[in-house]
């Protein structure tokens, strides 16, 4: 079957579009999700330190549900073509052009299908021809809904999903404790140079 057929999509916004500085009308001031954030949630490494934590000015009535964040639904970063089951400390957060929701609507495990749009080797063989031949890799909507999916019964999503948490999990543990080990090193290298 074909992604379209289980999943709704929103394109995240252009944030210069939706922005407001005029009194005019009620507004809310939100804060975009940034990759920092994303790739967290991934477990994944993000080189900029600094990442801008800015919060912009948006008309109410154009804050729609479905371009913030929740834990219904997952989260494709288009360039690095990675979809991710953001945790409730970042719900409420706006999606910007860079990322599209995907509401799955049938029957379906979130982290189930986040291990296996991320890491099945079906799917990433189905993103490699996509981006065959082009300089920036950008998954487009259209791509996206096209995308041929093979889903096995919903226990077995569900088991599958659990155990690919537990190993986002440990590899994060595990991370954190070569972090860990590299400062107490480093400390003891430098205490002895003290003594």
């Amino acid at each position: 079957m074909k992604l379209f057929q289980i999943a709704e999509f929103t394109q995240g916004a252009f944030t210069n579009r939706l922005e407001s500085l005029s009194s005019d009308f009620e507004t809310s001031k939100v804060k975009p999700l940034s990759l920092k954030e994303f790739n967290e949630t991934l477990g994944l490494a993000y080189r900029i330190s600094n990442e801008k934590n800015a919060e912009i000015t948006v008309p109410k009535e154009k804050l729609v549900p479905q371009l913030l964040t929740d834990t219904n639904s997952l989260v494709l970063h288009t360039h690095t073509q990675k979809v991710a089951w953001l945790p409730e400390k970042y719900s409420g957060l706006l999606l910007t052009n860079n990322f599209i929701k995907i509401q799955l609507i049938t029957d379906v495990d979130q982290a189930f299908f986040e291990w296996y749009f991320n890491d099945h080797p079906f799917i990433q063989k189905q993103l490699a021809v996509l981006s065959e031949g082009t300089v920036i890799s950008l998954l487009k909507l259209s791509y996206l809904k096209d995308l041929e999916i093979d889903l096995p019964p919903i226990q077995q999503q569900i088991m599958i999903g659990k155990i690919a948490q537990l190993k986002k999990r440990k590899e994060s543990l595990m991370a954190e404790k070569s972090e860990l080990q590299q400062l107490y090193i480093q400390q003891k290298l430098i205490q002895s140079i003290k003594n």
